[in-house]
């Protein structure tokens, strides 16, 4: 039985922590022993409060470089044999490398779900040399990595997963959104920070209504940039055009209520809520940032624009506002992809893989 330590120090169960949780619970159904390390009473040290075949540790947490929590993982995974240590967050993985420094014989494996390199201080070298294998969530992210100095076998791909459960939950009315069904809608799902670049999105909008009039767009998400992005709205006389709708658990059943799901990020890792677009059918239109291109292939699943460009990001939707019959066959194209490519029974073999070649199992 291969024993395994899961490190994240995040609060909450955003992206990366839900697809390590759906990694866990697959894991733990393949027989691995599975020890959950996080801050105190965090969502992600008590995940999956149903099941007793998950170890819970909970640790500080206090930065990359917490030597305490570092000496007492290392510690523990003396303690239990514990196989593999995986860190699914940045301060979890420098963590995981001091812990080396007090003896702890892991393997150490990383998921890197950004696209930014690494900086090149002497630090964070080491810390990026560590692992033994660094899981990257997309082609574009190891391409990145690889530019750093980081290579195969280190560096692998395993694509993140999308929840077919998840994603296929009640449609969202148009009536709660406050749209009329015959209007064009547009969806957009994530983080309102500079790097989702939904003032892209919103300059896009200006275009696209001059061919649709009655256009709607519904962004679902909060964050810093929220206040500034509304300004911007209004500036641009899309008050009656564009609704921020903060943080919805229920973003998958909106992106289900779209004629068309747009990212218009500048930099992702993979892109997960294309994916989940992509999973229930709906057409896709999305700038080309870290693994859009993997799963939006142009004019086969979805509509791909440069990034930072409101001109092609608005004749793309155009587009696919304008050729309904082609938009529903690239979608359902793209959902077949999904279910292929992007299964999280895919993403749990392949990591499980790893963990085997590693251990030698």
């Amino acid at each position: 039985m291969i024993t395994v330590a899961h490190l994240d120090e995040q609060e909450g169960l955003r992206g990366g922590e839900q697809q390590a949780a759906w990694l866990v619970r697959g894991l733990a159904e393949l027989g691995v022993a599975n020890t959950v390390v996080g801050r105190p009473g965090e969502a992600f040290v008590t995940m999956h409060a149903d099941r007793d075949d998950i170890r819970r540790f909970p640790l500080p947490m206090l930065g990359e470089l917490d030597v305490y929590s570092a000496w007492r993982l290392a510690r523990f995974t003396r303690r239990h044999n514990v196989d593999i240590v995986h860190a699914h967050a940045s301060h979890a993985h420098g963590i995981a490398a001091v812990a080396r420094c007090f003896g702890m014989r892991s393997r150490i494996v990383v998921s890197r779900r950004v696209n930014f390199p690494p900086k090149g201080h002497f630090l964070n070298r080491w810390k990026y040399n560590t692992p033994d294998r660094i899981l990257c969530v997309s082609e574009k992210v190891q391409e990145t990595l690889a530019e750093y100095g980081l290579h195969p076998p280190q560096t692998c791909v395993v694509h993140s997963a999308v929840d077919m459960e998840r994603v296929l939950m009640p449609v969202v009315s148009r009536s709660s959104l406050n749209v009329q069904d015959e209007a064009p809608l547009l969806v957009s799902a994530g983080a309102l920070v500079g790097h989702k670049d939904h003032a892209n999105l919103l300059d896009a909008a200006v275009i696209v209504r001059r061919t649709f009039p009655a256009l709607r767009v519904c962004i679902a998400g909060e964050g810093p940039l929220r206040g500034a992005l509304e300004a911007k709205r209004d500036a641009l006389d899309l008050g009656e055009c564009v609704t921020f709708l903060g943080n919805r658990k229920d973003a998958p059943g909106i992106i289900r209520a779209a004629d068309v799901y747009v990212s218009s990020s500048w930099s992702e890792g993979l892109g997960t809520s294309i994916l989940e677009a992509l999973a229930a059918g709906v057409p896709v239109v999305a700038a080309e940032a870290g693994g859009a291109r993997e799963m939006v292939i142009p004019d086969e699943t979805g509509y791909l624009t440069p990034t930072r460009n409101p001109e092609a990001l608005a004749q793309a939707i155009i587009a696919s506002l304008s050729d309904r019959d082609k938009a529903r066959e690239m979608a359902a194209a793209g959902c077949r992809l999904a279910q292929d490519k992007f299964s999280v029974e895919r993403m749990v073999a392949q990591t499980h893989a790893v963990y085997k070649n590693l251990t030698g199992s």
